[in-house]
């Protein structure tokens, strides 16, 4: 029986989904794609309908329904340390804990519900896959290792904040978890809320941030959260609140994923006063966000060694939120914890949706892998004649190119110090603007970083922006030599380059970068082979696509963008619109 199934995350922040088959993935999107709103927890109807069309099936034609989600799993805990905070928590808080596992169990129903087909229709059997298991599942079958250890390490899923597990072939061993309330990504979370960064999916600007700041509150984090092999991960749960409220990590409403305060009064007496949304950020915000960062990397680095030594494994595949930490990531692979490393480009929670079909493809059926990927290009692509329709529509004047006139044209635009969009191909899988949703500048302008934020992106002064540049040049410019095609690794720009590249060399002199290919995208390699040929410049600043929104999906979306934003041209599909003409 050939195997097609779907994948779905849902009552979580980054609802998804995606469809796998025997020969592989054929497409994967989140609902913020669709519905346009930021970290949407709604029920993926729009992805799943998206999904089936970009595979050209039907929903009778799946015959397997993943979901992230396992209400059985860590059971023993989960009742555990209810009845223990059984007196303490609302009952609100069980009703809705009931409501979510109710919805795991009935899939099948709301899916024929979101598709308008009877519930006959949607014949595909059920499985329920364990939060972190599912993480797991992204980055090991999607890595070049036949056998390799796992770290999966978020706020919460599932009852459990990290795991553990040694893979091979197509076996997934779970070795170890770090159970509830005892979490990184709450310590991480926290901190971010406490110096105002409360709303979900911040955390990154606290890492942008932490580059200002010197670790002048390390005794402090000391306090707050450690680890060791006999103890494993600790909070001092004084200081937070997530164990107590009865809210847990993430709380869902009207489809928006939100965080509730974690941390307590107590966090005020070790720190002082909290900062408020919105005020000013001072000298003491910054040295928090360093601290926090470097705590936070400290026992992520120490759980990564004790991994290492229990195992002798020495590749290691990682996912969950906190895999996005790409400062960390960096300095597990620069500081040689690791020979090899695989990262999930959708790390956070999205990416569960096709770690649950994989692992159900190929740990339950035993379908054979398919071998490394190295693109995200998994969502909906465009044709011309889509494209052309929509630039009728809009009225500006726009030329079709071929393709070597196009790739000239853009690369001599940035190299003028021009802000240009660029919509290429199928859309990325993840968070990251991989170099087909985005928008792209000239890194060596020392101006262009405070351009980009005025004309475009309004985004605070203290958030880097990205490098990209060709694999072989990667150590040319950059202290590191392991390729990271998906942006989620952090090497120190060399001495020699930081003046050359202001744009995208932070306070630190560090640069988030990805590296490309020409078989994974050859039209984007071609056009920073072309900027570098112009400018002797082998790097391009790339951003998303998109203006304090979910990054643009359709080609009127680009268009729109572009036309209300100061953005000087836009690349879309074979056209090329510039506000000169």
């Amino acid at each position: 029986m050939h195997r097609l199934i779907l994948g779905l995350n849902f009552d979580h922040g980054d609802s998804s989904a995606a469809l796998v088959g025997e020969e592989g993935i054929l497409a994967a999107i989140s609902e913020e794609r669709l519905n346009r709103t930021k970290h949407s927890a709604d029920f993926p109807s729009l992805a799943i309908k998206e999904v089936l069309s970009i595979g050209r099936v039907s929903i009778g034609d799946v015959t397997d329904i993943a979901v992230a989600r396992d209400p059985f799993a860590n059971l023993y805990a989960k009742l555990t340390v209810g009845l223990k905070a059984a007196h303490k928590l609302k009952s609100g808080f069980f009703l809705d804990r009931l409501r979510v596992h109710r919805e795991a169990l009935g899939v099948q129903g709301i899916i024929a519900r979101c598709l308008g087909v009877e519930r006959s229709g949607v014949k595909a059997s059920l499985h329920r896959v364990e939060h972190h298991l599912a993480h797991v599942a992204s980055a090991y079958y999607w890595s070049p290792f036949d056998e390799c250890v796992a770290f999966s390490i978020d706020g919460a899923g599932d009852f459990a904040t990290t795991m553990w597990a040694a893979c091979k072939g197509n076996d997934i061993h779970v070795m170890s978890r770090s159970l509830w309330p005892h979490s990184l990504g709450v310590f991480y979370t926290a901190l971010c809320q406490y110096i105002g960064f409360d709303r979900y999916g911040e955390e990154y600007k606290v890492m942008g941030l932490s580059a200002y700041g010197k670790n002048r509150y390390s005794n402090e984090m000391k306090t707050l959260v450690n680890f060791d092999q006999q103890n494993g991960l600790r909070l001092n749960l004084d200081y937070f609140s997530h164990h107590r409220s009865g809210k847990g990590f993430e709380m869902i409403t009207k489809g928006e994923a939100m965080v509730p305060q974690l941390w307590s009064g107590e966090m005020e007496k070790l720190l002082g006063p909290a900062r408020k949304r919105n005020s000013p950020i001072t000298g003491k915000e910054e040295d928090i966000a360093a601290s926090v960062q470097a705590r936070y990397e400290d026992v992520f680095m120490n759980m990564v060694r004790a991994l290492v030594r229990k195992t002798g494994q020495r590749k290691i595949v990682l996912a969950g939120g906190c895999a996005l930490n790409s400062v960390a990531n960096g300095r597990m692979v620069t500081e040689g914890l690791v020979d090899d490393a695989y990262f999930q480009p959708a790390a956070s929670d999205d990416g569960t949706a096709l770690g649950a079909a994989l692992y159900v493809l190929h740990a339950k059926y035993k379908v054979p892998r398919k071998g490394q990927v190295s693109t995200a290009f998994w969502g909906t692509g465009w044709t011309d004649t889509a494209i052309e329709k929509a630039l009728r529509a809009n009225g500006r004047p726009f030329q079709k190119c071929g393709r070597t006139d196009l790739v000239g044209t853009a690369a001599s635009a940035i190299s003028q110090g021009k802000i240009i969009g660029w919509f290429q191909g199928r859309e990325e899988w993840g968070p990251r603007a991989l170099g087909n949703r985005s928008i792209l500048c000239n890194p060596s302008l020392p101006d262009m970083k405070a351009i980009l934020n005025a004309r475009i992106k309004n985004r605070e002064p203290f958030r880097p922006f990205a490098p990209t540049i060709r694999e072989e040049d990667l150590s040319t410019v950059f202290e590191g030599t392991h390729p990271v095609p998906f942006m989620i690794v952090v090497y120190n720009v060399k001495v020699e380059w930081r003046g050359k590249l202001p744009a995208i060399t932070h306070e630190d002199g560090t640069g988030r970068v990805q590296t490309v290919k020409r078989e994974e995208n050859p039209l984007y390699y071609d056009l920073i082979t072309e900027f570098h040929r112009q400018t002797g410049v082998p790097v391009l600043l790339n951003t998303s696509f998109n203006e304090n929104e979910p990054i643009v999906h359709t080609p009127e979306q680009a268009i729109d963008c572009f036309e209300r934003t100061r953005m000087d041209c836009l690349g879309i599909g074979s056209f090329w619109l510039s506000k000169e003409q």
